[in-house]
């Protein structure tokens, strides 16, 4: 994997998308140091190599339901139950795990009902599933979309987040009332989060013009979230860890602030359950588990750690199937319907 792994020029370009995912060459250049023909050209071998992609994530209504799925599977049956639950819509993300589980799911689902039939029915309903344990969740304090690859300096990606922010006012400014984003066109961006206008236009048929326009008012929406992504691997903090929390109530938002700030953590849910509290992080080596865990320790007493695990492999993220290697081979996004 050695001749697919990212180039530092690479992984500053990969951080600049992670802040602004849409950026235009013509405004990263001057802030990289390269022209915006070098960008695309990197942009495009990190593309075709499967280092890095922006997609959309599904915009949440209020009566959508999202869960952390433990499952157990029956030894020998674990690639089994991969296949088959990673062509599901619903199952975003599929995490190959150690300890009390085989695998960690993120499922999403657009209403309860939607979601107790997938949990309940397709899930344990599976012949190599042996236990389902679900966690749902009650608030996302923080994102994958927040976490950085720390490959800029702080004025680098200063200036890149205000230039993003700029853009969000000039097409917040091209509305008269609030835009309504188009489910179609985030389909599109799930796949391609930079998908131009032309891409746009040729998926939907239509004019040039009319993608355009629908196009800015589903960015101007402000319904969902745009994230840049790689594989764990090439992106020099290859472990990957999820951790069961145990915190009072009366200081949920405090630790889930104070935690979503520790530059490891990835995810932080608040969940319904025993542990009410799940944090997923990356780090660059084994030994960082038991440092990370003294840090939490010290700083958040108030915290019990209940259990955690490793990510042994990622077979899914966010829509992506990946391969034995972890490298994306297929698209499976999500579905609102």
């Amino acid at each position: 994997m050695q001749e697919k792994t990212p180039t530092e020029d690479e992984l500053r370009l990969i951080h600049a998308l992670q802040v602004w995912p849409r950026v235009p060459w013509s405004q990263l250049g001057p802030i990289l140091g390269a022209d915006p023909v070098t960008l695309a050209r990197r942009w495009s071998g990190l593309s075709e190599r499967g280092m890095a992609w922006v997609t959309a994530q599904p915009p949440m209504s209020d009566a959508a339901r999202g869960a952390i799925v433990e499952v157990e599977c029956v030894a020998g049956s674990i690639d089994a139950v991969i296949t088959e639950l990673s062509q599901d819509t619903e199952c975003m993300s599929v995490d190959v795990a150690s300890g009390g589980r085989d695998l960690i799911l993120t499922v999403g689902c657009p209403d309860p009902t939607a979601f107790n039939r997938y949990v309940v029915s397709r899930v344990a309903g599976i012949p190599d599933v042996r236990t389902v344990r679900t966690h749902p969740v009650i608030t996302a304090i923080s994102g994958a979309s927040q976490w950085r690859l720390r490959a800029l300096d702080a004025d680098e990606s200063s200036a890149i987040d205000a230039a993003r922010r700029r853009d969000a006012a000039r097409l917040s400014a091209m509305f008269a009332r609030p835009p309504v984003a188009e489910r179609d066109i985030i389909s599109i961006l799930s796949r391609d989060g930079r998908a131009n206008t032309r891409t746009v236009a040729e998926a939907l048929g239509t004019s040039t013009r009319r993608a355009r326009e629908q196009l800015s008012a589903t960015l101007a929406s402000g319904a969902f979230e745009l994230r840049t992504d790689m594989p764990r691997w090439a992106s020099g903090y290859p472990v990957c860890a999820w951790y069961f929390l145990r915190v009072p109530a009366a200081q949920m938002a405090r630790v889930g602030a104070n935690l979503s700030g520790l530059p490891a953590v990835r995810t932080v849910l608040s969940v319904a359950g025993p542990a009410n509290l799940l944090v997923s992080v990356w780090l660059r080596g084994l030994s960082d588990v038991e440092g990370l865990e003294a840090v939490v320790e010290q700083k958040l007493p108030a915290v019990r750690i209940l259990d955690r695990c490793l990510v042994l492999g990622v077979r899914k993220r966010m829509g992506r199937v990946f391969d034995e290697d972890e490298l994306p081979m297929q698209i499976v996004p999500w579905s609102g319907d």
